[in-house]
């Protein structure tokens, strides 16, 4: 008995282990993607969404043309997200967050603050965006 305690406790500490190293990820993935807006790095951002994108009958190539264009047409991007919350479900995941952006072009503000939804699945190793901006 004392045995089969033992390796059910173990398997329980390497899934709670497995969780805080996935929620780590994501955690960096979604610090990435916030860092590639302030900055307006295209290359930055698409590294925190994956080539199997898809939402609201947009592919990742219509993202990556969309997003190219916001960081052409803005001077000045400022994006903060806060309160976030990670909900697993395997190789899925899904982070709920709030958030201000804040994009100026000639002189001109407009700021946005929301609460916003990503979709995230596991690729090998590493979390990417799949569904949500």
């Amino acid at each position: 008995m004392k045995r089969v305690l033992g390796c059910f406790s173990l398997v329980l500490l390497c899934l709670i282990a497995c969780q805080k190293t996935d929620s780590e990820g994501i955690r960096q993935i979604v610090q990435q993607r916030e860092e590639a807006l302030q900055k307006k790095d295209l290359a930055l951002y698409l590294s925190c969404i994956s080539k199997s994108y898809k939402d609201k009958n947009e592919n990742y190539e219509q993202l990556k043309n969309r997003i190219q264009g916001y960081f052409k047409s803005f001077d000045r991007i400022d994006y903060s997200s806060w309160d976030r919350s990670i909900q697993f479900d395997g190789e899925s995941a899904t982070v709920i967050q709030q958030f201000r952006l804040e994009v100026e072009k000639d002189g001109k503000r407009q700021h946005y603050t929301d609460r916003e939804v990503l979709f995230l699945e596991k690729e090998g190793r590493d979390w990417r965006i799949t569904k949500g901006l």
